[in-house]
């Protein structure tokens, strides 16, 4: 790490507060900073603020997509580490803690280690806990080489039936340059939280995995499935042509069981509609809420309508056989979703402005001149409204938040932020993209919900 870049991280922390260490900073004024606090519109009486914000792991490198559990009295964070930019050189690093304050390595493979299939050509992205009781699973997905071997004959016949369909020769290509990589799905597993058996694949090529939940001692989780890895047209890729300017990936989420974590079966298809990046979490009741992200970026492409990338939620009851869709009035990218004492929790990254312009400081960067930042929202099930919470310090590259509930009420918010500052005020509530680029820490901030009346 160079000299300015460590000048600019100390500077990043000290102004996010005195105090940075989890659970023993003192109260933050909420009202000294945009975003701090908003009351839920069902319960206003209640108010949700963030007390204590620690960076636990920066090393002048790309460091993205976290996520965190609690298991046998500790603490485990797992994220991509070691990245030359946001797009690929990372490996994968699992740290542990028994309080939030200290941490230690019990995990750490190198880019291009753990690679389940021969072919692999990226590794173990964005891993998730599954804890259990006998042992601490990780699931994450990867890349490999993927098939564009297609006849010309076949391609043109493949591009009258997408045309036929109502779909436009921009998103045929879109959809033709899917198929240059093989999405795939990983298992890995500990017995102590340290040594970690080698990675297995999970679920069919084609799919990639959120974050699993357990319920009532039953495993699910939320699978999405590129549409764009065979050189044929799925029933839900051909629902999905006429729209195909307003999608990216060509996504679908499903919902996935499984008795152990380690096998799973298909529950039920949520939706097609460009799912990515699908969390979800369970109700005391037994109902399930998810939230799916919109396509894989913010960009709009030519022909699509305004709001196309706002999040989607989506409900169900058991056995979850149907779903109940709820669509959102933003854009909320890579979703937590928790249920929280009494209501839903939803963190992610937000976006002020949806439209393509060009950066002021990097013309090299187009449609990057919008403000990004990781934020938080209670959602009203019935009708889908969200009601903004507490905005978490944090710019540019970043989000992805992961989230646990303490048995005080309170919560941990695991995500991942640019780490340097050029201006003293864009950390809070998001600053204008610099790039995908290092240097991007994993922060930890602790968020605390108060009764006001």
């Amino acid at each position: 790490m160079n000299e300015r870049n460590l000048s600019d991280r100390r500077s990043f922390l000290r102004s996010v507060g005195a105090g940075l260490s989890l659970g023993l900073a003192g109260p933050v004024d909420a009202l000294a900073f945009p975003g701090g606090w908003w009351p839920g519109e069902s319960t206003p009486k209640v108010r949700y603020r963030w007390v204590s914000v620690r960076e636990i792991h920066g090393d002048g490198t790309h460091n993205a997509w976290p996520d965190i559990c609690r298991w046998r009295n500790r603490y485990y964070v797992a994220f991509n580490s070691g990245g030359k930019n946001h797009g690929g050189g990372h490996g994968l690093l699992v740290l542990s803690s028994a309080d939030g304050l200290n941490w230690e390595r019990v995990l750490h493979k190198s880019a291009g280690e753990w690679g389940v299939l021969e072919n692999t050509t990226r590794t173990t992205v964005c891993p998730k806990f599954l804890p259990l009781k006998d042992r601490l699973i990780l699931v994450f997905y990867f890349y490999t080489e993927g098939d564009m071997d297609v006849s010309p004959q076949r391609k043109a016949k493949l591009k009258r039936r997408w045309l036929s369909l109502k779909g436009s020769e921009e998103s045929f290509e879109r959809w033709v340059g899917h198929h240059n990589t093989s999405f795939r799905t990983g298992v890995s597993y500990s017995e102590d939280g340290r040594r970690f058996e080698d990675p297995e694949p999970l679920l069919d090529p084609s799919w990639r995995v959120w974050r699993p939940q357990t319920f009532q001692g039953r495993h699910y989780i939320i699978g999405y499935r590129c549409h764009g890895q065979e050189w044929s047209f799925s029933p839900e890729l051909e629902s999905m042509i006429p729209q195909a300017d307003t999608f990216e990936m060509f996504e679908s989420a499903s919902l996935f069981g499984s008795a152990d974590g380690l096998t799973w079966s298909k529950v039920s298809d949520i939706a097609a509609e460009d799912n990515d990046e699908s969390d979800f979490d369970f109700a005391p009741d037994g109902r399930i809420l998810a939230v799916s992200r919109k396509g894989a970026s913010s960009k709009l492409h030519p022909g699509a309508r305004p709001g196309s990338r706002h999040a989607l939620a989506y409900l169900s009851h058991p056995p979850y056989r149907s779903w109940r869709r709820l669509p959102l009035d933003r854009m909320i990218q890579a979703p937590a979703v928790r249920w929280a004492r009494d209501r839903w929790m939803i963190a992610g990254r937000y976006i002020d402005g949806e439209t393509e312009q060009v950066h002021p400081q990097r013309p090299d960067y187009p449609h990057k001149a919008q403000r990004y930042g990781t934020r938080m929202w209670t959602l009203e099930d019935r009708t889908g409204a969200l009601t903004q919470a507490v905005t978490l310090p944090s710019w540019g590259d970043c989000s992805y938040p992961g989230m646990i509930e303490e048995a005080n009420g309170d919560l941990l918010v695991v995500y991942y932020s640019h780490s340097i500052t050029t201006d003293g005020h864009q950390y809070i509530g998001g600053g204008l993209w610099p790039g995908k680029l290092p240097p991007a820490s994993i922060y930890l901030a602790r968020v605390v919900r108060e009764e006001i009346g």
